[in-house]
């Protein structure tokens, strides 16, 4: 989450400390709310403590809101703006906690004790929403009335959001649509760095054999109907925990994702008869008995548990190495928040990786789960697809190379034989690189969105393609370097030693110091390419 200091007083990582500053930063230059987009594991309770403690520290008075739907959130969000900041002014007010501290003036608290209370809580100047994508825009809703009541009384008060997935199945973006809560990202970190920068343990999938199938289960509410998913689940267990016992033989701890409360019963005797522990745990199991489980599943005295409807946000199991699919979900973000739970360090347990093993079929509708975009909002026409006939992955009909196998789409001559869906790669690093020639190289200003500064865009010319990177000279903190050290390999060998530009003018005005590279090698990520790395005549290579 952040960094212990020898003192013994918590330090936050770099992103962490950019993601604070450049909301205080978009909160300046913009009107509405703004969402910081943060995935699993990246420590959105230290941000939020930062940013309530920078608050006080410029305006002691400063009353401020931290809403959530879990208490488990509460109590974990409340303990590290404690640790960050121990003498800070905080309570709870949560039913399920038992605790009702309404007059604090850093008040953490689950929006189904508080929804009612927004005249009684009374002056606030700043409300944070963790798993903001959980606010629905229904104003007869428990949100709507509160965030109505809250305008009402404090008509000048800001919001900010966080969340590892910014869409609803329902609404799409949290940003687009004129009834919105939520204005512009203000700080995104995204889950394939924090891998490579070791913060999150990466996944990988094998293939099963196995897939749930999903064949006439109809759709309720835009997902699939619980009640005949139950049945499909159920048709394909026993098959199921067998597969799962073997794969799972060198995996710690393993969670387990099931449709419903009847159908994690029929998982959990199935993994009980193999000789092997296995909890249940639904929205409706108290918060003792709760934590009790997952407090024995950290420990090793659980080795699994089957999870209905819970277990998604808020809850921090390291050991969990293994996540089990046998959820089928429209829902991207669902899928998202489940493989999340495998994703977080464990170094006690020698952790070097988390395995999903999908019989879902999430890979194949939903693609890597670090690429998954929003879905479009009801009314905007859904985007035509294709299917890939090697692999399966889900992709935008205009797409003619597969992103996770390399497939050429040509004139359907002939029908390709399919793999099984949990062939596909879990994150886009599992996808080969290509590199391609560079006939010429063009610089250019790009303007930036969201009240964020502009950049250096640079267009790769390969040819009849064009593949474009940004270079953020005039940002700050790890953009900044980044930029820094893609200047210095870029530039002429000559100029070694000089300082990169100081602004973005000062960089357009330089760029004959950089010079072309012979080759550039590109990687698809969703819908489009990202520059990796650039090979220049000498050897040498930047980033």
């Amino acid at each position: 989450m952040a960094v212990h200091a020898t003192d013994g007083k918590l330090r936050l990582r770099d992103y962490q400390d950019e993601a604070v500053s450049e909301t205080w930063e978009w909160l300046n230059y913009n009107a509405g709310a703004p969402v910081i987009e943060a995935p699993v594991g990246a420590g959105k309770s230290i941000i939020m403590a930062e940013i309530m403690r920078q608050a006080c520290e410029d305006y002691p008075d400063t009353r401020i809101l931290m809403v959530t739907n879990s208490s488990e959130l509460v109590r974990q969000n409340h303990d590290k703006l404690l640790a960050l900041w121990p003498s800070a002014p905080a309570g709870i007010y949560s039913a399920a906690l038992g605790l009702k501290q309404i007059n604090a003036q850093i008040l953490f608290c689950t929006i189904q004790s508080v929804y009612k209370l927004a005249y009684k809580i009374g002056r606030v100047h700043l409300i944070l929403v963790d798993e903001a994508h959980t606010i629905g825009r229904k104003e007869k809703s428990m949100w709507g009335r509160f965030l109505t009541d809250t305008r009402i009384v404090n008509a000048d008060h800001r919001m900010i959001g966080l969340t590892g997935t910014p869409w609803r199945l329902d609404t799409g973006s949290l940003i687009d649509g004129d009834d919105r809560l939520f204005h512009g990202i203000s700080y995104r970190i995204a889950m394939i760095d924090l891998i490579r920068r070791g913060f999150l343990c990466p996944v990988v999938s094998r293939p099963t054999g196995l897939r749930v199938d999903v064949t006439g289960v109809r759709k309720t509410a835009g997902d699939y109907n619980i009640g005949q998913l139950t049945q499909a689940v159920d048709d394909l267990t026993e098959q199921a925990v067998d597969d799962l016992i073997q794969r799972g033989r060198d995996r710690r701890t393993w969670m387990i994702f099931a449709p419903s409360v009847e159908s994690a019963g029929h998982i959990q005797a199935a993994v009980q008869a193999r000789g092997i522990t296995c909890a249940i745990v639904t929205a409706d199991t108290d918060s003792h008995e709760r934590e009790r489980i997952l407090s024995a599943m950290r420990d090793g005295r659980i080795r699994s548990a089957v999870s209905v409807g819970t277990l998604t946000t808020g809850i921090d199991v390291p050991p969990v190495d293994m996540v089990v699919g046998l959820r089928p979900t429209m829902s991207s973000s669902l899928v998202i928040q489940m493989v999340g739970r495998g994703m977080r360090l464990s170094p006690d347990t020698g952790k070097t990786d988390c395995l999903l093993v999908d019989y879902a079929g999430w890979l194949q509708q939903h693609g890597p789960i670090d690429l998954i975009e929003p879905p479009r909002r009801k009314g905007e026409g859904v985007a035509p697809k294709k299917a890939c006939p090697e692999c399966e992955t889900s992709l935008p009909i205009h797409v003619m190379d597969c992103p996770t196998c390399g497939y050429v789409f040509l004139p359907p001559e002939k029908e390709a034989e399919g793999l099984r869906a949990s062939d596909l790669p879990a994150l886009s690093t599992q996808i080969a690189p290509e590199r391609v020639r560079v006939t010429d190289v063009r610089y250019k200003r790009h303007p930036g969105k969201d009240g964020k500064p502009d950049s250096l865009r640079v267009d790769y010319i390969c040819g009849v393609s064009v593949f474009k990177k940004w270079v953020c000279i005039d940002h700050t903190g790890y953009a900044r370097q980044k930029a820094v050290e893609w200047w210095a390999k870029a530039r002429a060998p000559n100029l070694a030693g000089q300082p990169a530009p100081y602004t973005l003018d000062e960089g357009l005005q330089k760029t004959e110091q950089l010079r072309k590279p012979v080759e550039i090698e590109i990687l698809k990520t969703g819908k489009h390419f990202e520059v990796r790395r650039q090979f220049y005549e000498d050897g040498s290579v930047s980033v």
